[in-house]
């Protein structure tokens, strides 16, 4: 099922609100059956600014994801497995991605779908939809 998902955004354009860190995950979530984690703030931006005030008016984006995780009733779990739904480090910045099993799937600044391999450390939160 993931792959399919992440084959779909292959070509996606990076898009505040529409694609970027936050939605690829929620939208997998939602995928998965499981309530929009983004709800009460899908809609609310549409540009990098717009996005970076809601993320710090969270605190960061790690705690912005515990937040729309636990309105969507989504467990953190320790280990990640296919499917998980991560907060990770990449060059200095938290960004949401979904792990492939092997790798993280992400949205770059620079395009609409990414991988990275990523050392544990570099994965602060992690959840299971």
């Amino acid at each position: 099922m993931l792959g399919p998902y992440l084959e779909e955004l292959l070509g996606a354009r990076r898009q505040a609100g529409i694609h970027d860190c936050c939605t690829l995950p929620a939208n997998w979530a939602i995928a998965c059956g499981r309530p929009d984690p983004m709800q009460r703030w899908r809609g609310t931006y549409l540009t990098d600014e717009e996005a970076e005030r809601m993320i710090g008016d969270a605190g960061d984006l790690a705690l912005l994801f515990e937040v729309g995780m636990d309105d969507a009733g989504i467990r953190e779990v320790s280990e990640p497995e296919c499917g998980d739904i991560g907060v990770v480090e990449l060059r200095g910045h938290q960004a949401g991605a979904i792990f492939t099993g092997r790798r993280w799937a992400f949205v770059p600044a620079t395009r609409g779908l990414g991988f990275v391999s990523l050392d544990p450390g570099a994965v602060l939160r992690l959840w299971r939809p």
